[in-house]
């Protein structure tokens, strides 16, 4: 059993939930076979799910029927209906967390019942609850159609002379869509990005069409920043977009649910570092100030932890800006919120960093060397601090062995296409920067050309191959 769906279930349960569920098994309107409840108690009590030799049915067979002989049908039953029944707890529980889909529910049941001044009375609840719930996205649109959809069948019940909600259900009906539609659009462009897959977008251009005459659509939050996100992703050059998403984020805070403002949070950082890469160096403090009103509002942590690439971009984004006491606050508070498994190597990361934009190259270089991760774009970022460390320290030899290293790690590595060609071309332009003399103006300009031509070197390592060959030049 140890691999089986029925401990991989128990083992995921918390505490608090264990104990609900044991109540929940003992209830005969939910289980009424002793069995059920006694494989329950033997399989989550004394650490039994860590103990393989508990977990063998023979064992738990002799348990649970001690006078019969084993029967395999008999304990694969056992298991089912326990499975099965806390498949039922889960459903139960996940329904009764929405209050407003549990009053809803409650509703239909009073008016399948005809007693319609039972259903007047939730309906009036839910009606209280809408109007003071601020969160309006595509799934809570959704609902409110659905609860109009009920009002309508109440009406409909009532008389057939009455005015019927077709109208809200109309626009309720078009702004869910519109919801939906936007944010899946954001979504398929992120993913196409990344992965190069070509989607088909369906009715999108004349959706958008559309809502450039209907300004009132956009009095709704979500709809107005996913339509703004949407053009981050379509037309990057146009940053206003990126303004109006800044402006939104802090203007209708209330309106988006903490998941929801991560989300939308590292779409806008993401976007900045995009704007960076190619130049964009007023979205560093950009990116840095999303990200310190992400810690501050504690919407950047997911399960207790924060992500280790957020770790490392706030970071990069401090430093960058010299804001070197913030940053050494930063990683002193905020590594307990790593993993683990992660904290050593990227708490060293981070200080390597923050000691080399210092300008102390010694403890930033003892650090690096430390330094190991499977993370294969973090490797070799590192890496690529350790080129202008050696550079600046004036060590050629470790720098051409480093350079050697890294690409023969590149080759024997499996990544995306646009990095490979990224971190080569580094590779290309540091090999011929250790190789011009000074005042050699014919390299100079050569390696200039390169690198001002470069589409995929970052535009951080752009400016530091400057500043060496600005130095040559001397």
């Amino acid at each position: 059993m140890q691999n089986s769906q029925l401990i991989h279930i128990l083992s995921s349960l918390s505490k608090k939930e264990t104990r609900e569920l044991r109540k929940w098994l003992v209830s005969p309107i939910h289980n009424q076979r002793s069995d059920v409840v006694q494989l329950y108690e033997y399989l989550t009590s004394s650490n039994r799910l860590e103990d393989d030799k508990s977990l063998e049915k023979e064992r738990i067979f002799r348990k649970l029927y001690p006078k019969d002989t084993y029967d395999d049908a008999k304990i694969r039953q056992a298991i089912y209906f326990l499975q099965e029944s806390i498949e039922s707890y889960f459903t139960f529980k996940k329904a009764s967390e929405d209050e407003i889909l549990s009053k809803l529910y409650l509703a239909q049941n009073y008016r399948e019942r005809k007693l319609l001044k039972l259903h007047d009375k939730v309906m009036k609840e839910i009606q209280y609850k809408t109007e003071t719930f601020p969160l309006l996205n595509d799934e809570t649109l959704e609902q409110r159609y659905i609860i109009e959809k009920e009002k309508l069948l109440q009406l409909s019940e009532k008389s057939r002379a009455v005015a019927l909600n077709y109208q809200e259900m109309s626009d309720l009906a078009e702004m869910a869509f519109i919801a939906k539609k936007l944010k899946l659009a954001c979504l398929m462009l992120s993913h196409q990005k990344i992965y190069k897959k070509d989607y088909d977008f369906g009715m999108l251009d004349p959706l958008l069409a559309y809502l450039k005459g209907k300004e009132s659509i956009f009095e709704t939050p979500f709809i107005k920043v996913y339509y703004h996100i949407y053009n981050l992703f379509r037309f990057p050059q146009e940053e206003e977009h990126f303004f109006e998403v800044k402006k939104d984020l802090h203007n209708y805070d209330y309106a988006f649910n903490n998941a929801e403002k991560s989300d939308l949070y590292l779409i806008a950082i993401n976007y900045c570092i995009g704007r960076m890469n190619i130049g964009g160096k007023s979205f560093v403090r950009e990116a840095f100030e999303l990200y310190k009103k992400g810690l501050e509002n504690n919407i950047l942590l997911e399960s207790g932890f924060l992500s280790p690439l957020n770790f490392r971009n706030i970071v990069t984004a401090g430093t960058t800006l010299k804001e070197f006491d913030w940053v050494s606050s930063f990683i002193e508070e905020y590594q307990q919120y790593l993993g683990p498994e992660y904290r050593d190597n990227f708490v060293k990361f981070a200080l390597a960093r923050l000691y080399f934009e210092q300008g102390d190259y010694d403890r930033a270089q003892d650090l690096l060397i430390q330094f190991d991760i499977d993370d294969i774009l973090i490797n070799l970022t590192a890496k690529t601090m350790l080129i202008r460390l050696y550079y600046e320290k004036d060590e050629f030899l470790a720098l051409e062995s480093l350079l050697d290293s890294m690409r023969a790690y590149i080759n024997r590595k499996k990544m995306l296409a646009y990095h490979k060609m990224s971190f080569k071309e580094l590779i290309s332009a540091s090999k011929r920067l250790i190789k011009i003399q000074f005042n050699d103006r014919k390299k100079i300009e050569v390696l200039q050309n390169q690198i001002n031509n470069s589409r995929i070197l970052p535009s951080h390592m752009k400016e530091w191959f400057m500043e060496q060959l600005k130095k040559l030049r001397r």
